[in-house]
């Protein structure tokens, strides 16, 4: 990799570099400090970890925060594909203390790394570090490397796995791991599971204990490992088994970025999925936004049908759309990737420039790439809403949550946004207990087209109101209409 694109880390005494950790303690101390080898960058995934950590907001972010957020002293997290340990260690530096730590790797050279981690960190005697795949059951599998981070285990050798690289390993699983250890059973749990295909059985083998009730929270990986329709098969079965058993599935759009946690939909995303159980909904639902300082943001891993060399072609995308919209759900997979932002965005902003004030303040809502912010004169205050910071002024919302900010604007745009909204009437009135002017740039359903259209759909809209319906909608929350422009189905529409 491009030394350029790695961050200059500390050496230590033996040669290797030190990598702080994002999080920090009260006092303004790292958490934790973790060792690389001088020659990490050879490993994509290392040198992902350190790009994240050290330029980033830090590597997977937003799960960390809601783990600082809702563990308590006195609770349990197991630590399942435990890598060297950068989850285990942040659950054991938490800010309410005393959290018990179980981190299992299959790994004997990850392990090694591990323990040299927690020993590094004084933790060594708060965390046990377990040498052993995880699965449905006790027994033996085989480890199959080819990166300190890509490992399958199993009896059939992954085609990206050296023929010679398969070494015969102890295999537990989670339930008969807390059952053989006085003290767990009775412990709050977390769970986070990141073993490059294998959740499923990890799942399998932890249903007693998601059963008990103790279990908070799950963590657990969807892969591009799940690229193949019968693994994404046993992941979406296992997803249904965490529903049957009361718990609602959530995600962060962006794996590393501060964001938003929102209701997870399945489609074409790969990333980490949180399974909340019902103890601790209200908490989450209280404040959803994991919020952290703006750093520049990597990109969003890739996506199955990347993987799979096929195109997530215009049916497959409608009807995702129609599961968003009976979800009544954002697609955080979608927003959280520049790319995504930009078509349109400079027509749009171009259209409602000649009717904005020319002083004043404005909130963008959905505020892209921010396309509006270039061209609005330097008199006008700008503040952006989106699902993930993508700056540091940006406030963190789903529309779709009924998230709004507390405040008073001047002048509020809608530009390309109000196409992903389910409820138009309730995010109409908020604006207008919210703002003086609106400015909507919005497609409409022609006239004489069917509602429902499949095109709208492809296009990820999850609703289809007329000219005349959106008029009278924005009349309805009190909105006078001062001008109207249609072209060609694309529709503005200034209110005060």
């Amino acid at each position: 990799m491009d030394q350029k694109l790695l961050p200059q880390l500390p050496e230590s005494s033996d040669g290797n570099l030190l990598l702080a950790s994002c999080q920090k303690n009260r006092d303004g101390t790292d958490r934790f400090v973790m060792v690389l080898p001088s020659d990490y960058a050879k490993d994509p995934g290392l040198a992902l970890l350190a790009r994240c950590e050290a330029f980033y907001g830090g590597y997977e972010y937003p799960y960390r925060s809601f783990l600082d957020r809702h563990l308590v002293s006195g609770d349990l997290f197991i630590d399942v594909g435990a890598h060297f340990g950068i989850y285990s260690l942040s659950a054991a530096s938490a800010p309410c203390g005393d959290v018990n730590v179980v981190a299992i790797e299959p790994d004997p050279r990850n392990s090694r790394v591990l323990k040299l981690w927690a020993e590094l960190n004084q933790r060594y005697e708060q965390i046990e570090i377990i040498e052993a795949a995880c699965g449905v059951d006790a027994g033996f599998t085989k480890l199959w490397s080819f990166s300190t981070m890509g490992h399958q285990t199993g009896a059939l050798r992954p085609k990206e796995a050296q023929p010679t690289s398969g070494e015969d390993i102890k295999m537990i699983s989670v339930d008969k791991l807390i059952a053989a250890r006085e003290g767990l059973p009775a412990m709050r749990t977390f769970i986070k599971i990141d073993v490059e295909g294998g959740e499923p059985g990890v799942l399998d083998g932890a249903d007693e204990t998601l059963k008990s009730g103790r279990v908070a929270a799950v963590i657990f990986e969807k892969s591009t490992a799940y690229g193949k329709r019968d693994s994404l098969k046993e992941f979406h079965r296992v997803s249904e088994r965490l529903l049957e058993l009361g718990f609602r599935l959530f995600w962060f759009p962006h794996i590393h970025m501060p964001g938003v946690l929102m209701p997870w939909i399945s489609g074409d995303e790969t990333g980490n999925i949180l399974a909340i159980a019902p103890s601790l909904i209200e908490a989450v639902e209280a404040d959803p936004v994991y919020d952290g300082y703006f750093k520049p943001y990597p990109p969003p891993p890739p996506s199955l049908s990347n993987v799979e060399e096929r195109l997530y072609d215009r049916n497959a995308r409608a009807k995702f759309t129609k599961r968003i919209i009976k979800a009544k759900a954002t697609d955080g997979w979608r927003w959280c990737r520049p790319p995504n932002l930009v078509q349109g965005a400079e027509m749009r902003a171009s259209m409602v420039m000649p009717y904005l004030l020319r002083t004043g303040t404005l909130i963008d809502v959905g505020a892209g790439t921010m396309e509006l912010f270039r061209k609005i004169p330097i008199a006008v205050k700008y503040t952006p809403l989106d699902i993930v910071r993508f700056s540091k002024n940006t406030v963190i919302a789903d529309l779709n949550q009924n998230q709004f900010p507390i405040g008073r604007w001047d002048m509020a745009t809608l530009l390309g946004v109000l196409e992903y909204i389910h409820d138009v009437d309730r995010l109409f009135e908020r604006l207008r207990s919210s703002s003086g002017r609106l400015y909507i740039v919005y497609h409409c359903v022609p006239a004489g087209v069917s509602r429902d259209h499949e095109d709208r759909r492809a296009s990820g809209y999850v609703n289809d109101h007329s000219e005349k319906e959106l008029v009278a909608k924005l009349i309805s929350a009190s909105w006078e209409i001062t001008e109207r422009k249609n072209i060609d189905g694309l529709l503005l529409i200034c209110a005060r």
